[in-house]
């Protein structure tokens, strides 16, 4: 049976995220002739409860992080990281199994905890942007999942939609007729996401030392993205996209 292509904007999802954030810290740090932005973190939790403020909001950045990493490499350990990152919605199978039987997104519930990580970094303007921006792009891409594997598996992703909620965990594991059982595979998973763990790494130094762990944010960020857009070219030319 041949499958159609997704569509371009689908196939360039992982570019229009990048997009997102680079919009995001792009126009939430223009001056236009003022002072330089800071931070949400600062901006927010300075005026809720000075210093302390802006390091609990930090903290909770790391925490956004953490989680982020968890949902993800949970998503991943079940599905597998070809599915993930294919360019195309993948149709090989429907998992209901893992974080599956509680939310039908939890790869995408996870982004959103990132981007809100990463956004409380970004001026206000930027934070809006950005957090905005991953509402949106989550809820086009699981859309089109959606109509796909539904198309594709119908009745049986039928019961699954209706049992499983997309973006909010129900409170007990559902099971659905016509899935699939699936071992996870959890090192690869865990280390195919570790770039939400770097990034909550990175932010430790700013809760601890504020500007002068700035240093070793970068250090430990820079890195991570360098490591694993390295390694996404890589696993792209692998797969001929």
């Amino acid at each position: 049976m041949n499958e159609r292509a997704s569509p371009w904007w689908y196939r360039r999802r992982g570019t229009l995220l990048g997009v997102i954030y680079g919009a995001g810290f792009l126009f939430g740090n223009m001056t236009f002739g003022g002072p330089a932005r800071e931070p949400a973190d600062v901006v927010w939790g300075e005026r809720l409860a000075g210093d302390a403020g802006a390091i609990a909001l930090l903290w909770a950045a790391f925490a956004c992080a953490l989680l982020a990493w968890l949902l993800r490499a949970s998503g991943t350990a079940y599905l597998r990281r070809d599915v993930v990152f294919a360019a195309d919605v993948q149709r090989d199978r429907l998992v209901v199994a893992g974080p599956f039987r509680y939310l039908r997104n939890p790869l995408y519930v996870g982004n959103l905890f990132l981007a809100l990580a990463i956004a409380l970094l970004a001026p206000p303007l930027g934070f809006a942007i950005i957090l905005g921006g991953n509402v949106l792009w989550a809820v086009f891409v699981a859309a089109e999942e959606a109509r796909e594997l539904a198309h594709h598996y119908g009745d049986a992703y039928a019961a699954f939609r209706a049992a499983v909620p997309a973006f909010v965990p129900r409170l007990t594991p559902a099971s659905v007729a016509g899935s699939v059982a699936v071992a996870p595979a959890w090192r690869p998973a865990l280390l195919g996401e570790a770039f939400c763990l770097a990034l909550a790494l990175a932010i430790v130094p700013l809760a601890l030392y504020g500007h002068a762990g700035l240093p070793a944010f970068w250090a430990i960020a820079g890195a991570a993205f360098l490591v694993f857009s390295v390694a996404g070219w890589s696993a792209g030319r692998a797969r001929g996209d």
